[in-house]
């Protein structure tokens, strides 16, 4: 694999047992390495000669933070590293997803991620469909995905069967002279913790595209979430949810208003950390859209007094409302 000229120190057979010790900790006298840097500094010093070096090397990469995984996923990493980070995080969609991204993933590791890829990542294909010119041998991965919908893939046949949509891709490439580095690049201002201005956000979105906005969804800072979160694009507003950045105050707002898509309450309500909040529980059960598959279960874990309030809500589905006197009519014989 290649590694960066300046991280040899780190790394080579030469270097200090102690210094590498420290990097397989993360542990640092001096300033942190960047994120793409110590991903690549942990995953090569998983393989040293010394077993306690090794050991906790591996345990640092399999642990490592998702919030910064996702920052080194967006930049330039080798294709090995890129490949554990998808075995590692395999039920993680939002990694999953920036893997499939990241323009240096290798060609085994697209396919299986597009093989048992969630349903957010076939999301993704849904969309990013001129992948599938660059790489036409994920279209059979595609297909052993029991999760992609039998629309996509016709879809993508016949686009990959058009050899005028092929020349529209390439002169259109041609014309924006991009390149690999840029193609997934999202606006530093969305990504940094500040406040921006909202026209600016407005027009600053509106210019990406669809696995750029997917990026910042799932990257980007408190001001781009606010916008992404109300996307018409179902994936992206999801995307946002999978956010390691975004906060339980996000949250609580997002259960709390009549506005919220069935789709995004559905995956706060599967979210285990979230639900552990009682307000992000009750923001849930009030808020009309949820489903009552969901409203209903929930109903077990609120207070009596929540139960009263809620057994006598017009707000609220009548299902809902008479389930909530019946448990509370239960508790009053026992």
């Amino acid at each position: 694999m290649k590694v960066r000229q300046a991280l040899l120190k780190y790394i080579s057979p030469t270097a200090p047992k102690e210094l590498k010790a420290r990097l397989a900790s993360r542990e640092y006298a001096e300033e942190p390495l960047s994120p793409e840097d110590e991903v690549t500094v942990l995953f090569v010093l998983g393989f040293d000669k010394e077993p306690d070096v090794s050991s906790r090397a591996r345990k640092s990469f399999d642990e490592y933070p998702a919030h910064l995984l996702i920052d080194a996923l967006e930049k330039k990493l080798d294709p090995a590293v890129i490949r554990r980070i998808a075995e590692t995080r395999r039920e993680d969609e939002a990694v999953q997803t920036m893997c499939f991204l990241n323009p240096w993933t290798d060609d085994e590791t697209l396919k299986e991620i597009v093989e048992t890829g969630p349903d957010e990542v076939v999301g993704v294909l849904a969309e990013e469909r001129e992948r599938f010119l660059e790489k036409p041998f994920l279209l059979d991965s595609l297909k052993k995905n029991p999760l992609t919908p039998y629309l996509l893939v016709s879809g993508i046949e016949d686009m990959m069967k058009d050899a005028r949509a092929k020349a529209v891709v390439e002169a259109e490439a041609g014309k924006r002279g991009l390149k690999d580095t840029e193609k997934l690049s999202v606006p530093k201002e969305l990504v940094e913790d500040k406040k921006v201005d909202e026209q600016n956000i407005y027009k600053l979105v509106g210019s990406l595209s669809m696995g750029q906005k997917v990026k910042l969804a799932l990257s980007g800072n408190k001001s781009a979430r606010e916008v992404l979160i109300k996307d018409s694009n179902k994936l992206i507003a999801v995307a946002v949810l999978k956010n390691p950045r975004i906060t339980e105050e996000e949250v609580l707002r997002l259960t709390s208003s009549r506005g919220t898509p069935e789709d995004l309450l559905r995956q706060v309500a599967r979210n285990k950390e979230w639900v552990k909040n009682y307000n992000v529980k009750l923001g849930i059960i009030t808020n009309p859209k949820t489903p009552l598959t969901i409203s209903v279960k929930m109903l077990d874990h609120m207070y009596d007094k929540d139960l009263v309030k809620l057994a006598k809500s017009k707000n609220i589905p009548s299902v809902l409302a008479s389930t909530a006197r019946r448990k509370m009519d239960a508790k009053a014989k026992k």
